[in-house]
């Protein structure tokens, strides 16, 4: 996809190497809405799998269910499989959510695309936006992007007909993606609740032929 999506936008390739001019330069809330984490608790978290787990930024590269909290917060979302997901702290790269439904806390963000099937093109969009404020924001500590940033954010915007075509192409292959994460996730809490039964003899696979 990324290399489609370079071939399109970047390059123009289907557009013999010329950006059309019916394109047109918009904002990063053209293709999406962004949903930002509620500020949970700290001291309601705990690893007894209590309650939900919560995703922070240190979460999102293995995607692992570590924290849980029994706090109904407000202002809390729900991360759905196949969100786009990023951390503003530290470093910002764009993740598809590849897991069960979690809660989103605080200084972790959501970007909803708008359009039914563009995850992908607002995926491909962003990867070099947030790249661009990692690489040119200087911290003494840990670097932060936040709203600010966000409304900076240009792109221009190529027209429905494009669009829809990309996303025709696009739109499986991210949801095999989600799939297949998923598939792999249960497949993984499956291994971790046999594997100590398995181990222990409480379950007898003696007879069982291969």
């Amino acid at each position: 996809m990324s290399a489609l999506y370079k071939s399109w936008f970047v390059d123009y390739t289907p557009f013999d190497g010329i950006k059309p001019e019916t394109w047109i330069e918009s904002d990063i809330y053209s293709i999406s809405n962004i949903i930002y984490g509620a500020p949970f608790k700290s001291k309601l978290f705990n690893t007894e799998k209590i309650g939900k787990p919560i995703i922070r930024i240190r979460d999102l590269k293995e995607q692992a269910f570590v924290t849980y909290t029994t706090e109904e917060h407000p202002k809390g979302y729900s991360l759905q499989y196949g969100d786009i997901v990023v951390g503003m702290d530290g470093e910002f790269r764009p993740y598809i959510w590849g897991n069960e439904e979690a809660w989103l806390n605080q200084r972790v963000c959501v970007f909803n695309n708008k359009r039914q099937k563009g995850k992908a093109f607002l995926l491909y969009t962003l990867k070099p936006l947030l790249n661009h404020i990692e690489q040119t924001q200087v911290a003494t500590t840990v670097i932060h992007i936040g709203k600010k940033d966000f409304d900076a954010f240009k792109l221009y915007l190529p027209d429905n007909k494009v669009l829809d075509e990309f996303d025709e192409i696009t739109s499986p292959m991210i949801w095999q993606i989600v799939n297949n994460s998923l598939e792999n996730k249960r497949l993984a809490i499956l291994r971790d609740s046999l594997l100590p039964k398995l181990m222990s003899g409480e379950i007898d696979v003696s007879e069982i032929t291969i």
